[in-house]
């Protein structure tokens, strides 16, 4: 498993094969399919033996990636998984075979330094304080709710400061065209959200 034989390279080769045409290409806008017809065409993924890692790329290139709609499609405009570009799809290549863990200085420290470099040039784009930071997260949902729980931390910090209580509820106001991620981060914070009409 964590040697680098024969099949281990036929398998990079295969995938490095797959990875230059689909960079080379017009991103495919496929769709879903149902699980009853992936099923029916892909079968059991977890088996006693393993599938092996070129029956398995097999499978995703046949049939689970064209059941699913490429993000960098021009005409893709819903979720952001990643930067569509030709550059950041190559770049996520070596950032993946690299195994790295951007979590904290001690493990990642390169990894923090480029992540703090760009929220300050972001920062900088928006006129925001030197004092300005952050992190990157992996989506809206993920960004509403660390926004929402830092927004009641610095809450709690102001009451505290100024000698008054914590509330016996949290809320939030929320604009009535607000995405549903904020109502399910309010769920998980168990604070109320007060609509508003905007």
């Amino acid at each position: 498993m964590h040697e680098f034989d024969q099949e281990s390279e036929e398998l990079v080769q295969s995938v490095f094969e797959y990875a230059l045409d689909r960079l080379r290409n017009e991103p495919p806008l496929d769709g879903p399919m149902s699980a009853e017809e992936l099923q029916a065409l892909v079968g059991e993924t977890i088996t006693p033996a393993g599938l092996g890692g070129t029956e398995t790329l097999r499978r995703y290139v046949d049939h689970l990636a064209p059941a699913s709609i490429s993000a960098d499609h021009p005409r893709y405009l819903a979720f952001v998984p990643g930067a569509p570009t030709k550059a950041a799809s190559v770049f996520d290549l070596v950032v993946g075979s690299s195994s790295l863990c951007g979590s904290t200085w001690l493990d990642g420290a390169g990894m923090v330094f480029a992540e703090n470099q760009a929220l300050r040039w972001i920062a900088d784009l928006a006129d925001m304080p030197d004092s300005a930071g952050g992190c990157f997260v992996t989506g809206g949902t993920m960004a509403n709710l660390s926004a929402l729980v830092t927004a009641r931390h610095e809450a709690d910090r102001k009451r505290t400061s100024a000698g008054m209580e914590r509330p016996a509820r949290w809320a939030v106001v929320a604009a009535e065209s607000a995405h549903a991620s904020v109502d399910s981060s309010a769920r998980v914070m168990d604070v109320d959200v007060i609509l508003a009409a905007v």
